[in-house]
């Protein structure tokens, strides 16, 4: 492929409208879902069936919207988007959780790196930490690169020269049919705020921890495809005001705040392996704050909190009683691990069907008073407004009785995209048996 054949993919690839990416959202959504379910239901682990079920739920049609009109409130441009409505699922194999993971860390960043001011001598830098390719299992690998980083921060060359960092991990999974050691590659990247230090003196000093880390866990250091005997370390300075021949602060945020590992990784390992990656990924924080990033948390010094007293130690309508304590309801994975070791994996996914058709109905309304001037679908045919460009009360449909209250005059209005093929998919069943999925 030459460079104008190169230039005329990415300009295809531009030109793809909100809805054409809601579908290749879904998509992808659908082909992660079922090579979980199969990992899942060759472990036979309750847990990550019922994980497989939620996501699964995240990515159906009714779940999965395109909107015209949307509103950045920050520059007050309108633009057209795409999303999901609810989010069944919090782990890291679902692409919808690593999106808005990654918007809230690069929301936290921008506004740690607005408040830090820089000494003399200090800049921006941006630091990458690459590991080996280790003979072991995705856990070690990660446990290996654990302490290896905290051997790293402890060493003096970084204490005395960087005084605040977000370290954030990122893994590829390459294929397994040709790397000898192992599919799964670990490395880090890092904003610091530092001086000046020799991209020799970091790679000699992460290659040693690296090594000291490989020999606490009993796994063999390999050093392959490195040069001068290090490991591969890059370290560049940022462009704080403007964009010359490095990245600018923003750029360099945005790359920290990257996916950890991308959906279609998981399709060069092994099926039976999906689950151990995902439990392996699972509540592992993967940006990490240290030095002055982390004194910003709390109050600032020589700042006092002032305690709000209020003369009513009552509520006005509460009489003799006493305010009664809300009583949380169990998880709903929880109660779907119980239904389904139970062998009543039915039952939960209709009860995971009636909860998700209620949140949803929440989520819609919330978007229509988020975003008024907007107009919304979802790919199996729903449509519903913001608040202000409803039309008349008699002729609003609800997103969740959509279809009972459709009328023929109405089917002109549907959502244009041909969604007959994916929708066919909908209702898929797997083999047989108290286990299996049944829609």
């Amino acid at each position: 492929m030459n460079a104008q054949q190169i230039v005329s993919v990415k300009v295809h690839r531009q030109n793809y409208s909100a809805s054409d990416k809601a579908v290749f959202l879904m998509q992808d959504g659908r082909k992660l879902a079922n090579l979980f379910e199969k990992s899942a239901l060759l472990k036979r682990d309750a847990r990550a069936i019922a994980k497989a079920d939620l996501l699964r739920e995240t990515y159906r049609a009714r779940n999965i919207y395109h909107a015209t009109d949307l509103i950045n409130y920050q520059t007050g441009e309108l633009f057209d988007g795409y999303g999901v409505l609810i989010n069944s699922i919090n782990s890291r194999i679902s692409k919808a959780y690593l999106k808005a993971s990654g918007q809230r860390a690069r929301k936290v960043i921008k506004a740690a790196c607005a408040e830090m001011k820089l000494f003399v001598g200090e800049r921006y830098r941006f630091l990458t930490l690459t590991m080996p390719h280790l003979i072991a299992d995705v856990k070690t690998v990660l446990a290996v690169k654990d302490r290896a980083t905290t051997l790293f921060k402890k060493r003096k060359l970084w204490t005395s020269n960087v005084r605040a960092a977000f370290i954030a991990e990122e893994m590829t999974i390459g294929d397994a049919s040709t790397i000898v050691q192992t599919h799964y590659h670990a490395h880090a990247h890092a904003l610091i705020v530092s001086k000046f230090i020799y991209q020799w003196q970091i790679a000699d000093l992460w290659t040693d921890c690296v090594e000291k880390a490989c020999a606490e866990f009993g796994v063999e250091f390999l050093m392959r495809n490195t040069v001068g005997n290090r490991l591969t370390v890059d370290i560049k300075d940022v462009e704080t005001y403007g964009k010359k021949n490095r990245k600018t602060l923003d750029e360099s945020i945005d790359e920290l705040c990257k996916y950890v590992v991308k959906g279609s990784d998981y399709e060069k390992v092994p099926v039976s392996e999906i689950c151990e990656i995902e439990s392996a990924l699972f509540n592992r924080k993967m940006i990490k704050s240290y030095g002055d990033f982390n004194n910003q948390k709390g109050t600032k010094k020589g700042e006092t909190v002032s305690e709000r007293t209020s003369l009513d130690t009552k509520h006005t309508t509460d009489g003799a009683r006493s305010l009664k304590r809300r009583v949380r309801r169990q998880p709903l994975i929880e109660t779907g691990v119980r239904l389904i070791t139970s062998g009543q994996r039915e039952t939960w996914l209709q009860l995971l069907g009636v909860e998700m058709a209620n949140r949803r109905e929440f989520r819609v309304e919330q978007l229509a008073w988020k975003h008024p001037h907007s107009t919304f679908h979802t790919l199996d045919g729903g449509r519903w407004f913001g608040v202000s460009t409803r039309p008349p009360k008699s002729n609003v449909i609800a997103l969740s009785n959509y279809r009972s209250k459709r009328t023929p005059s109405n089917s002109a209005n549907a959502f244009p995209l041909s969604t007959d093929l994916i929708l066919a998919t909908e209702s898929a069943s797997e083999s047989p048996g108290n286990w299996t999925r049944s829609d």
